[in-house]
């Protein structure tokens, strides 16, 4: 086999292999801390069609991935809509993001990182708030119960639930459609019942959201968009 990955073990990985391709093309395989190489080795070979295609598609996306600058006329999004940015400071006023009549308002002075931590606060304030309440809808509709929910800043994640069935989501979810979300945030339910990916995880998904496949591949499609 000539595909080189770097390889992370885990104890509380239970049976499933998964793969993450990096920013810079490198292979990362999760496994189970007693899973022999040549299983893992064989999962690789079997996903060989597929990392190629998504390394392709990487690179060919790289010209796209130019850092925020925080400037007036910029555009950021949420809940899928892009809207303009007017970047000011006024020392007299509080400083941080406002969104009012479809534009974004940023009072700052002139630090990039300053910049980026104010929108960041404002992502994760409005991801709490929406993410709550359709995690609660949702619990409701499929009579779950969660241990708890948290805000991250993950970059290459959506979303997560652990073993004990915390949810956490990245707050650059709230940027995304809000029919997207929901298959997000139906995704991370369904591992309270299902702690994998097999057929029976995915016939519960398609239960709730019978268009998932149409809403995963529109996030593998358009991530790209919501780097800060």
């Amino acid at each position: 086999m000539n595909i080189q990955y770097n390889l992370k073990r885990s104890r509380k990985r239970k049976k499933t292999i998964s793969l993450q391709i990096g920013d810079n093309s490198e292979l990362m395989i999760y496994a189970p801390y007693f899973t022999p190489v040549a299983e893992i080795n064989r999962f690789v070979e079997e996903k060989q069609t597929w990392i190629d295609r998504a390394m392709r598609k990487q690179a060919e996306l790289l010209p796209l991935h130019k850092k925020k600058e925080y400037v007036t006329g910029e555009n950021f999004y949420y809940l899928g809509q892009a809207y303009p940015l007017e970047a000011f400071f006024e020392p007299l006023e509080n400083t941080g993001v406002i969104f009012w009549n479809n534009r974004f308002f940023l009072n700052c002075p002139e630090n990039t990182e300053m910049k980026k931590h104010c929108f960041i606060s404002w992502y994760k304030k409005k991801a709490r708030q929406y993410l709550s309440e359709r995690v609660d809808f949702y619990i409701s509709m499929l009579k779950l119960t969660s241990s708890g929910l948290r805000i991250t800043s993950a970059e290459r994640r959506w979303g997560s639930c652990s073993e004990d069935n915390n949810l956490s989501f990245s707050f650059r979810l709230i940027m995304v459609p809000r029919q997207v979300i929901d298959y997000v945030v139906v995704h991370e339910l369904m591992h309270i019942r299902e702690k994998n990916h097999s057929s029976k995880f995915w016939n519960l998904v398609i239960e709730v959201i019978p268009d998932y496949k149409a809403q995963r591949r529109w996030l593998r499609e358009h991530q790209h968009h919501f780097n800060l």
